[in-house]
């Protein structure tokens, strides 16, 4: 079996390993640093040295960033509880969010600082591309963003604060969200996507005037709830007696009214005054205005309607109508005109039975 080279650190501790002790160790330990470093270079040497004093460094820093952290963090951290069957992906790290993680990519967690942003819904009442130019500043852009800013083609259209009607569609179905996007155009639509101050959809108009329906009371609830408003020891109770004795006396109170104005209307009427008065009024006191004085002189009785006489009289008046019509316009009358005498003589017979 070849020897071992005596350079190699193993040879220079043998037998000093299983040594106990703390000075053994730390002789152990400078032998093998000293076995390690020879044969190198200054330069290789320094190189190391840079090296230590960085990680010392580092380990440092995050040292004193843990004792900061631990000294201003007022109470402790604690991560929020997943409902079952929400995936954890789904739920903002509370360490991450304090800067204080340091499970990286193996937190179970989102890392995700929009993460709460994304499980809020989205409001209506802002225009999500504005939130975009916010953030879109101009030490982000590219080649091609500058390109296109600059070019006459990128410019963006002329905007409008007229609300879009696809927007309003989408709120009032309920199908607005983070990943809706404008069927006219996504968002190069030029029509605004965010409802101005103190608009009101119609489903929440429908709504507030269910909730006022159901808020209305009937006439009955109201007069009870009036009623039990008054002093009940400055009213007199209703019983069936007095209610009897108060209906006696409105009627008669009404019936004194009423014979107040046929007397002053009746004095009126004797003064051969017709002023505020109906021809009802005038019947009554006067029932002999409404027959015919000369039917009177000629019969001594009301004439009787005859429904045969009338429709007589109306056909007759028909016909000559017709005829007046037919001369303005120019028409042949010589058929008509014996026509005529026939059917008046006629006319005339049934006339005469009629009467008699």
């Amino acid at each position: 079996m070849p020897d071992r080279p005596r350079s190699s650190p193993t040879w220079y501790t043998f037998g000093m390993k299983n040594k106990k002790g703390g000075k053994g160790q730390q002789k152990v330990a400078l032998l093998q640093q000293q076995a390690a470093q020879k044969g190198r270079t200054e330069e290789a040497k320094e190189k190391d040295r840079q090296k230590a004093a960085m990680a010392a460094r580092k380990a440092a820093d995050a040292q004193k960033k843990d004792e900061l952290a631990n000294l201003f963090t007022p109470i402790d951290i604690v991560q929020p509880k997943v409902p079952f069957g929400v995936d954890p992906k789904t739920v903002l790290c509370a360490f991450h969010k304090a800067g204080r993680c340091q499970k990286g990519t193996k937190c179970k967690f989102s890392h995700d600082l929009n993460q709460d942003r994304k499980q809020q819904k989205a409001s209506i009442y802002a225009d999500q591309r504005d939130e975009n130019k916010e953030t879109d500043t101009m030490d982000k852009w590219n080649d091609e963003k500058l390109q296109q800013v600059v070019s006459k083609k990128g410019n963006p259209l002329a905007t409008t604060d007229i609300v879009c009607k696809h927007f309003i569609d989408a709120v009032e179905t309920g199908r607005y969200g983070w990943f809706w996007e404008c069927p006219d155009g996504g968002d190069a639509c030029k029509y605004r996507h965010a409802l101005p101050p103190g608009f009101v959809l119609k489903s929440q108009r429908k709504k507030e005037e269910e909730d006022s329906k159901r808020k209305e009371i009937t006439l009955e609830d109201f007069i009870e709830v009036e009623r039990h408003k008054l002093d009940q020891s400055k009213l007199t109770p209703i019983t069936k007696e007095s209610f009897a004795e108060w209906k006696k006396n409105r009627v008669s109170k009404k019936e004194a009214e009423a014979e107040l104005v046929r007397a002053a209307k009746s004095t009126t009427f004797a003064q051969g005054k017709a002023t505020g008065m109906s021809g009802r009024d005038l019947f009554s006191f006067n029932p002999d205005l409404g027959m015919d004085s000369e039917d009177e002189e000629e019969e001594g009785e009301e004439e009787d309607w005859d429904i045969t006489l009338l429709r007589i009289r109306r056909e007759r008046e028909d016909r000559l109508e017709e005829m007046e019509r037919i001369r303005r316009m120019g028409g042949d009358f010589e058929q008509m005109d014996i026509k005529e005498e026939n059917e008046n003589g006629d006319a005339a017979k049934e006339d005469e039975k009629a009467e008699t």
